[in-house]
């Protein structure tokens, strides 16, 4: 069972940028930047590839990353992480504890702002329902199930977009819909120090009218019911925007995305 490390990454100036991840598997870097390129280095114990792209957009990036990945477990990676050690034991043990397994949603560290946020707190299979809540940084899945089912990353929503984020949601939900199995782990396999988001600017009109065109995107059909639960669940998000304005700048967005009344 052979593991790579897909790492997004932007303006990287050399393919040693690799030392800072802790890796120990191959690895594939993506590095946005002002020129096309590729390198590869052999350090002994596994190998690294760097794709330099003048292309923009997270969900680019990721695409990219698949398509030229050469392993059968894949590992989505940020260019803030930092890997455990024995990450790929971990990673190998819960494939092979759960063989019908297809996607992994990993325990990972995120510090931000000062605190430590832990998304993963037990293992248990998935639904659709409770898996909006984990971003990329904790997916690790088998290749040949995204390819045979021809699964791809959002290139509408997501860092180098005007649209936020959401393009792990969307990729989780076509995931369900293949009929993947998807699973959490508790085993920690990274930490990832994300000071600065690159998309995030506050709870404004641009964060409401974004969340409605993700809530389209993602319930085609019950958008509005989900824009409801969205806004009871999260009511320290309206606490500058009151939540009848919320609502109607994530109808907007809703519009926006999917034409008149978001139909």
């Amino acid at each position: 069972m052979s593991i790579e490390v897909l790492i997004s990454t932007m303006n990287e100036e050399s393919i040693a940028c690799f030392k800072r991840f802790n890796l120990e598997t191959d690895a594939l870097i993506i590095n946005q930047t002002d020129k096309n390129a590729y390198e590869e280095i052999d350090t002994g114990k596994f190998k690294v590839r760097m794709i330099s792209t003048d292309t923009r957009g997270l969900g680019l990036s990721r695409n990219l990353a698949i398509l030229n990945s050469r392993a059968d477990i894949l590992v989505f990676a940020d260019d803030d992480e930092v890997f455990e050690t024995g990450y790929s034991k971990a990673i190998r043990e819960e494939f092979d504890k759960h063989p019908d397994v297809d996607f992994f949603i990993f325990k990972t560290i995120i510090y931000l702002n000062g605190e430590e946020v832990v998304k993963v707190k037990e293992e248990k299979d998935l639904k659709l329902y409770n898996s909006l809540r984990y971003g990329s940084v904790h997916f690790v899945f088998k290749k040949d199930s995204i390819i045979k089912n021809n699964l791809s990353v959002s290139t509408y929503f997501g860092a180098g977009t005007d649209n936020g984020s959401g393009e792990d949601s969307l990729f989780l939900r076509d995931a369900f819909k293949a009929g993947l199995k998807i699973r959490t782990s508790t085993k920690l396999i990274a930490k990832v120090y994300n000071d600065d988001s690159t998309w995030f600017t506050g709870y404004d009109e641009k964060f409401f009218i974004d969340k409605g065109k993700l809530a389209k995107a993602l319930f085609p059909r019950t958008y509005r019911l989900y824009i409801e639960q969205f806004l009871r669940r999260h009511k320290e998000m309206t606490e500058v925007i009151d939540i009848k304005k919320a609502r109607k700048l994530m109808l907007s967005g809703a519009r926006e995305f999917g034409g008149e009344d978001g139909e």
